[in-house]
């Protein structure tokens, strides 16, 4: 079936949600149950639906023949702790005030300080699908996705991991399986970390990509690396084996073709992450029987290597680190399917699911339901300079509207992109369409100055074990202290 976006409108919410709850009607279940599931670091370019290949992630092609598929959808930031908060909220990150890691960066000795955590005026996803009587189940295996921070917020049940993989994430659903099979509907958020740094080699699939000559990363990317990079000695330290010719080195030993060759081994070392991610996906899916649940996937944000000058993520919001994938899977043989080209963000899976669910609006959200009529909307991303090894000197801010985006950098600076002839943002138009800049920057002031900013909350956390500081370090949010 072919999606109303399709033809440029977000018609037939009527029809779906009636298509979705008829299907339920003779089940106990009064509502379908509901599966949220993230997988962090994952750029959107890399999976099969998307422009990858499909031996990259063979199960959610799958699944998106079988979906919508959302080509142009965002993330409201850049890194996992405002992003995620954002999606679980539908708020922006400068209203939920969820931007740095003060508290959570603290050695084993020193004094706890508060840390920002999501206000009680904001609620959570699992909080309203409690109050609509789900049962609620969350597991996330990256330690900013937390209690500290109040994502615990809302579940019945709750676990975080500290940096373990999918294995040990599908390990903990499958001891929930048989609570989870109640007269009453479950909600699952399962937050699956292997794509982010520390890089495994992961086989039998990292040989076969690491042999490829065309590995579709965008063209040009590895010629514009650097000579010299100062941000990667962190980085070889976290990979897992890592390449045997390397050693001991540190990235002042290399010369630049084996700088360009070691981040040649590091993306076919992210590609087997998401091959390996996909099957444990592939095994959740299948071990609780999802066909006729409603199942939204995701990515926090995306990864950069070095295709504008940086590595990993946090540091900017060009598009290889907050475009992402989205898919839409429904219940019943003739739910929507297809795919969608207009820009969308993942402030939009609440009140898409309150939709879906035939839930109250809510006057907190910032995204939409993406199967209600109504216009296309600017879809919005923000980075504030956080604390950690990638500080930045302001705050980032863009926005989307129609083919063009607008990045708002520190200092008045803008850039301006046309996403339909350049979707690897390189050619900066700003200078020649000064009217546009003007207008897209307006639109940045009006959704600041509109939106609703939540009086900051704090929590005084437990101190952090030390395996949290060796993950924090790590991934790049701590300093070499």
């Amino acid at each position: 079936m072919t999606h109303p976006k399709s033809l440029g409108i977000r018609g037939a919410a009527w029809f779906l949600a009636a298509v979705v709850l008829s299907g339920c009607a003779q089940e106990a279940k009064k509502r379908p149950d509901v599966v949220v599931i993230v997988v962090d670091t994952l750029r959107m370019d890399r999976l099969p639906f998307l422009g990858g290949a499909r031996d990259r992630a063979p199960f959610l092609a799958e699944l998106a023949d079988r979906s919508l598929v959302f080509e142009n959808a965002w993330s409201p930031s850049s890194w996992t702790l405002p992003a995620t908060v954002s999606v679980l909220t539908s708020v922006h990150p400068f209203q939920h005030g969820v931007e740095n890691l003060e508290g959570l960066e603290l050695g084993p000795d020193d004094e706890p300080i508060p840390v920002n955590c999501i206000p009680g005026e904001v609620e959570t996803l699992a909080e309203t699908l409690k109050h609509a009587g789900y049962r609620t189940f969350g597991i996330a295996s990256n330690v900013l996705v937390g209690s500290a921070v109040g994502f615990d917020r809302g579940f019945d049940r709750f676990v975080m991991l500290e940096d373990e993989d999918a294995d040990v994430v599908n390990a903990q659903v499958e001891r929930w399986r048989e609570e989870m099979r109640a007269e009453e509907p479950f909600f699952l958020y399962v937050h699956y970390f292997d794509p982010h740094d520390t890089f495994h080699a992961r086989e039998p699939w990292f040989q076969r990509f690491a042999a490829e000559k065309e590995s579709g990363w965008p063209d040009g990317a590895l010629e514009e690396v650097p000579d010299t990079y100062t941000d990667l000695d962190w980085i070889l330290t976290r990979l897992e084996p890592g390449p045997d010719w390397l050693g001991e080195r540190r990235a002042a030993d290399l010369s630049a073709d084996e700088l360009r060759r070691l981040l040649a081994w590091m993306r076919a070392a992210y590609d087997s992450e998401i091959a390996f991610v996909d099957t444990r996906i592939r095994e959740l899916y299948t071990r609780l029987e999802l066909d006729e649940s409603i199942v939204f996937f995701l990515a926090d944000h995306g990864e950069e290597f070095y295709e504008h000058g940086d590595l990993t993520h946090g540091q900017n919001l060009y598009a290889e680190t907050v475009r992402v994938p989205l898919l839409l899977h429904l219940p019943g043989e003739s739910a929507l399917r297809g795919r969608v080209t207009a820009h969308v963000t993942t402030l939009d899976v609440v009140p898409t699911l309150r939709g879906l669910l035939q839930l109250p609006p809510s006057i907190q959200d910032q995204g939409q339901d993406l199967l209600a009529p109504g216009p296309v909307q600017p879809v919005f991303s923000f980075l504030a300079g956080k604390s950690g090894q990638h500080a930045l000197a302001g705050d980032l801010a863009s926005v989307v509207v129609g083919d063009h985006r607008l990045i708002a950098l520190d200092g008045g600076r803008v850039e301006l992109y046309d996403l339909a002839t350049d979707p690897l943002e390189r050619d900066d138009l700003s200078a020649e369409l000064p009217e546009l800049v003007a207008e897209l920057l307006q639109e940045l002031d009006r959704v600041q100055a509109s939106s609703r900013a939540y009086p900051r909350a704090t929590r005084l956390p437990e101190p952090p074990s030390e395996t949290m500081l060796e993950h924090l370090r790590g991934i790049g949010y701590l300093g070499d202290e």
